[in-house]
């Protein structure tokens, strides 16, 4: 596991940790049948006090979430009013994502400035 990849996971178990029941429940609500089996939904309904791992690493699986982009959750965390944790996730991402499905208007030119421009910079862990 590379250093990035602990960061994230370690992030997760803090979002696990930060969300009150009902929190979990409305997540769970909101990330669905289709991402995650109806299994591992169904224990944070009937124990809210189950962890979320086999959540987050059914995410990972299915290539929801990666160590590069997290907004498939940052998106969950808004609908449910956890700015806070939304933000923590955005911090933690290197590159802006957009979350929009519209495609992009930005021209050759302007894509390739930003990729020099984020080229310079490079994330380290503290």
């Amino acid at each position: 596991m590379d250093r990035s990849d602990f960061r994230l996971r370690s992030l997760l178990l803090q979002v696990d940790r930060d969300l009150t029941d009902a929190e979990r429940q409305k997540l769970c609500f909101l990330i669905g049948c289709n991402d995650v089996p109806r299994r591992y939904l169904d224990v944070i309904a009937k124990d809210n006090s189950a962890s979320m791992t086999n959540i987050w690493e059914t995410l990972f699986d299915r290539r929801k979430i990666t160590v590069n982009n997290v907004n498939y959750l940052i998106e969950r965390l808004d609908k449910i009013q956890r700015l806070d944790l939304a933000e923590l996730l955005r911090n933690y991402c290197p590159l802006p994502f957009s979350l929009s499905t519209e495609p992009s208007t930005e021209t050759k030119n302007q894509t390739e400035q930003r990729t020099n421009i984020s080229d310079l910079f490079s994330r380290t862990d503290p």
